[in-house]
């Protein structure tokens, strides 16, 4: 007879990671995107997540941050795109961002950003706009 598990059967085969996922929520900035003139000369403050479909799995294997996308790197490129322009809106400033990470990273399979402009003026009872891109390589 065969010895049994305490869940009541063998243990399942390992098998070969099909994917991996990557976020980074919550970068708080300020910047000077929107379309009243307000928004541009005071700025306003912004949420941004982002969430990778990565082509690679290798760092589940390795534990090495050279087979993954570092998190900071991430960080700076929303704080790069954030600095380097005002956008009228929220959604082609999300879709910079995506646009952006699938370039530079190759193995970045689909992104998702969400771009959440905090207390936006003129909407008193709102506490965010919300504006979410995904793109995938092509």
């Amino acid at each position: 007879m065969k010895p049994h598990s305490s869940l009541g059967g063998e243990a399942p085969q390992a098998r070969a990671a099909s994917g991996l996922r990557l976020g980074v929520l919550g970068i708080h900035l300020t910047g000077r995107h929107g379309v009243y003139p307000e928004e541009r000369e005071c700025g306003n403050r912004f949420e941004i997540d982002v969430e990778l479909e990565c082509r690679t799995t290798d760092a589940i294997e390795t534990d090495e941050l050279a087979d993954t996308i570092d998190y900071q790197e991430i960080t700076d490129l929303v704080r790069e795109i954030n600095g380097r322009q005002p956008f009228n809106l929220i959604e082609s400033f999300a879709g910079a961002i995506a646009g952006e990470l699938l370039s530079r990273f190759p193995t970045i399979s689909v992104a998702v950003v969400r771009v959440s402009k905090l207390f936006p003026p003129g909407l008193n009872d709102a506490d965010r706009t919300v504006s979410e891109v995904t793109r995938s390589r092509g």
